[in-house]
């Protein structure tokens, strides 16, 4: 039969019209029926759009880590820092650890698309979410930027602000210039440019050089283990200190003014008579790594000692009661006012 009766027959039994005409040249044509310049597919959405997604999370996320790596090499006592919170930098870290390689994954794919389907360089999904992608990374820039303005016009005039905004300019700037670049070469070459090779190289010594510096500042995994066993410890002490109290004040109100002389209950004597009359909650008595039991020493009808083994050092300039050294470290705690002795 000839196509048009083969046609009309497979169109009465219920055929679509776009697979009966793939069919019918699939056998007859020697090369691919090419798609129009506006083609464009949900996958190649979706592999724009994650790709955008993790080139934002990754920009904004290096943006973080490299300020903060300036304020601790260039501290400003203008501008001190009373947090020293590792917990932000190694959110960040993770998420560029996530986003950067799915980023180079997906910028993967889709140059081995642009290579079978050039024609896919033109349409209107890759030029409408490639722009996308230059506004985002614009706004990054101009509120980072405005950001930076505000501390120059509070007084931050030093070499930290300086290397800041360049850091700014690099780290938003790639990105913006190199898919304003793709967006301007032609087909016929755009797949063999070395332009892709050079960002791909840049980006990847940026990256590296935030793992290395990240971690330099946080200090490895087991490190970070060591940090959330004392900080679980601290947590134990402070919880067996408030039922200490709340123990030896019972429904009496603490921090009257003028203040008492003596106790209205007894301090318990035993880390177990802690627990056997907590009127609040039942604290941790033992170590969380080790399973030895807390020290705890009465050392006057009013006063008591706690001590704990810590893996690590802890100095930091807020809450500084709770300082301490790696090893040992006893807390002496008056439960009259509620201050250490």
């Amino acid at each position: 039969m000839d196509h048009q009766t083969i046609r009309m027959l497979l169109l009465s039994a219920g055929w679509k019209e776009k697979d009966i005409a793939e069919a019918l040249v699939s056998g007859t044509l020697e090369m691919p029926v090419p798609m129009p310049p506006d083609a464009g597919s949900a996958r190649d959405a979706f592999f724009h759009l994650l790709s955008f997604t993790t080139l934002t999370s990754t920009v904004v996320s290096l943006i973080f880590l490299y300020f903060n790596f300036l304020d601790r090499l260039l501290p400003d006592s203008a501008f001190p820092t009373y947090y020293d919170d590792l917990s932000s930098i190694r959110w960040e870290l993770a998420i560029v650890f996530v986003s950067f390689p799915l980023f180079l994954w997906m910028m993967r794919l889709l140059q081995k698309e642009y290579a079978v389907h050039p024609e896919k360089l033109a349409s209107g999904v890759r030029r409408w979410l490639t722009y996308l992608i230059l506004f985002v990374t614009a706004c990054t820039l101009t509120g980072d930027l405005i950001a930076l303005i505000f501390s120059l016009l509070e007084g931050e005039i030093t070499l930290r602000f300086f290397l800041k905004i360049i850091t700014l300019f690099i780290l938003a700037g790639l990105p913006f210039t190199y898919y304003l670049h793709a967006l301007r070469l032609p087909s016929e070459r755009f797949t063999k440019d070395p332009l892709h090779f050079i960002y791909k190289m840049v980006g990847i010594a940026i990256v590296l050089v935030a793992i290395v510096g990240a971690f330099f500042v946080t200090g490895s995994p087991l490190y970070g283990r060591s940090e959330k066993f004392d900080e679980q410890r601290l947590n134990d002490l402070r919880a067996i200190q408030n039922e200490v109290f709340n123990i030896a004040w019972g429904n009496n109100q603490r921090g009257v003014s003028p203040l008492p002389t003596t106790l209205p209950n007894p301090l318990p004597m035993t880390l177990v008579e802690v627990l056997e009359k907590a009127l609040y909650q039942k604290p941790d008595i033992t170590d969380p790594e080790t399973g030895m039991p807390y020290t705890y020493q009465v050392t006057s009808d009013h006063a008591f000692r706690l001590c704990a083994v810590f893996d690590l050092s802890r100095d930091l300039q807020y809450d500084i009661f709770w300082n301490h050294p790696a090893g040992e470290k006893c807390f002496a705690i008056d439960a009259l006012d509620g201050y250490g002795k």
